[in-house]
């Protein structure tokens, strides 16, 4: 059970955390840039969509905790959308080296996120 915990509070940190601080930075700073609005509108999309994932996984482990098991079937999905996640951010890493100073970070935590959801997933099915 614990280690549901910790994936829950884990998502609900980079779900909220990505949406405020691309607000609060990486927005301004496409708007001072005079970006093009495609790559402003392809920047929410990209980021939302993952911020979305991190929130609904934090919300269906809750469900899961409080309410209703649900299918482990669910739950690999969402690992698998996560890890997805994971691999499109070593791959942006790649491509642009210069992001590492401030997404070292986050690589940690969703890294933490992908063992602990693993975990769980594994006292879920051989409890």
């Amino acid at each position: 059970m614990s280690p549901l915990i910790i994936t829950i509070a884990t998502c609900l940190i980079l779900g909220i955390g990505h949406i405020g601080w691309g607000q609060a930075h990486t927005v301004k700073e496409l708007k001072a840039s005079n970006a093009a609005p495609v790559v402003t509108a392809s920047y929410h999309a990209c980021w939302y969509h993952i911020s979305i994932i991190f929130l609904t996984t934090a919300g269906y482990l809750l469900w899961h905790l409080l309410v209703a098991p649900v299918p482990v079937g669910h739950l690999l999905l969402l690992w698998g959308l996560i890890f997805g996640c994971y691999l499109t951010y070593w791959g942006a890493l790649i491509a642009y080296p210069q992001l590492w100073p401030i997404a070292w970070g986050q690589m940690v935590v969703i890294l933490v996120l992908l063992i602990s959801f693993g975990c769980g997933i594994y006292q879920i099915v051989y409890a």
